[in-house]
């Protein structure tokens, strides 16, 4: 059974971001002076005396606004506003009633939906006492609440989650963020799959600015998919929402099982690419690639090898990696996506026996030893898998030290040859034995 929802609404520069973070406990909104600095619906679970439910921060309302992506993010309060048990009409204690305000209450009258308002930045004993003008939006007594203090946001829960228990929703299953530089498809990539609108989808580069997660159930299997902000190259987000941004990619990439750098084929193969390669690797993740946009390449029957060896020369050290080439527009090969996934995420898990890597591996190092160390033979005495997720082996040997990174290349080439783990990281760790 679906969660119920509490959406929070309201025009911009209210307080809807800090509110939510207040509520959730951690900074997962982007929070910034700006009027529409939230740009998706953020989706957080949370509980309340042992009562959960999902919580929706929206981007702010502007009716009638002439400005396409605050059109955007409209639509997007409409749709949050039909999911939503409760909303919490959000207004500002300093301005005090705007017409904004009272176009949004207009709108909010005509829902079939339960609504409290909630004034925010009530900081002071001075300001517990609210204008009359409050009432006139037409939902009862307001709430009083400083989100940034914390003040009045108990009281607000308790009001708000007077609604039927309803079940835990299920979010446990296979986590996949989608990465990759602005504009090159990623929501486009979740919107094809999920077969509805679930965020803003717009031709604005760097328009999805945090992350945002979907449930979908693939061949009995849940797979959460995480939407993240264009990566931009570091010189580019100096600007205190890039920064937050960044830092909430960083995160989805530390939470995903399975990471899809999304690259676009009609700009094709640039150094940025490569960096967001790096960086989803280096977090121990499998990843896949993704070269959408593959409906504008002309080709013929030799453009998909060409691509394919070029890609794998250009991606030197990750050559290993799979790539799929793809089209969102045309919904192509997104499905062999999700298959290639669950079979990364298994791979990333699997394990090898000590017995199984010795027999194997042992007859290999003895036809190609190490170079020797210092006038000293380097003797691997026995090979183990210490860890997986990622997959770690361990070598012991008399000189652990004399082991050189292109000998480490070695080894790994012979166990990816040997034993899979198509798309996963494999660190090795030299020990004294």
């Amino acid at each position: 059974m679906k969660l119920p929802s509490v959406v929070i609404l309201g025009r911009p520069n209210v307080g809807k971001s800090s509110l939510f973070n207040r509520i959730v406990g951690r900074r997962q909104a982007i929070v910034d002076d700006k009027p529409g600095i939230t740009r998706d619906r953020i989706y957080a679970r949370t509980d309340w005396t042992n009562q959960p439910f999902s919580l929706i921060d929206t981007g702010g309302l502007l009716p009638n606004s002439n400005d396409p992506l605050m059109e955007a993010v409209k639509e997007q309060v409409e749709f949050a506003a039909d999911e939503a048990s409760v909303i919490l009409f959000m207004v500002d204690w300093e301005t005090g009633i705007t017409d904004l305000d009272l176009s949004i209450a207009c709108y909010l009258r005509r829902l079939d939906k339960r609504v409290i308002t909630v004034i925010n930045k009530v900081d002071t004993t001075a300001r517990e006492q609210y204008p009359k003008d409050f009432i006139k939006l037409g939902f009862g007594d307001p709430v009083m609440v400083s989100a940034m203090r914390g003040r009045g946001v108990g009281d607000l829960l308790d009001l708000a989650i007077d609604f039927q228990e309803a079940e835990p929703e299920v979010y446990e299953g296979l986590r996949i963020a989608i990465v990759g530089r602005p504009n090159v498809g990623k929501s486009s990539i979740v919107n094809a799959m999920t077969g509805k609108k679930t965020m803003v989808v717009s031709a604005i580069p760097g328009t999805t600015r945090d992350a945002i997660d979907t449930l979908i159930r693939y061949q009995q299997n849940n797979i959460i998919l995480v939407d993240t902000a264009g990566l931009r190259r570091r010189g580019k987000t100096k600007e205190a929402v890039e920064f937050y941004s960044r830092i909430r990619t960083a995160r989805a990439l530390e939470s995903a099982d399975v990471v899809w750098v999304v690259m676009d084929a009609v700009e094709g193969m640039v150094t940025a690419d490569q960096k967001i390669i790096a960086e989803a690797y280096s977090e121990g993740k499998g990843v896949l690639i993704l070269m959408n946009k593959w409906d504008a390449i002309e080709k013929d029957n030799k453009t998909l090898k060409d691509w394919e060896k070029n890609l794998k020369i250009w991606l030197g050290r990750y050559a290993h990696l799979p790539i799929l080439f793809v089209s969102a527009l045309q919904r192509q090969r997104l499905l062999k996506g999700l298959d290639l996934s669950m079979q990364i995420n298994a791979e990333r898990n699997k394990r090898i026996t000590t017995s199984k890597l010795n027999n194997v591996l042992q007859p290999i190092l003895e036809r190609t030893p190490p170079p020797s160390y210092r006038s000293r033979f380097i003797k691997i005495k026995y090979i183990s898998q210490l860890a997986s997720t990622p997959p770690l082996f361990g070598f012991f040997c008399n000189y652990p030290e004399g082991i050189g990174d292109s000998y480490q290349k070695f080894l790994e080439r012979n166990i990816r040859e040997q034993f899979g783990f198509v798309g996963v990281p494999i660190k090795l760790a030299f020990r004294k034995k």
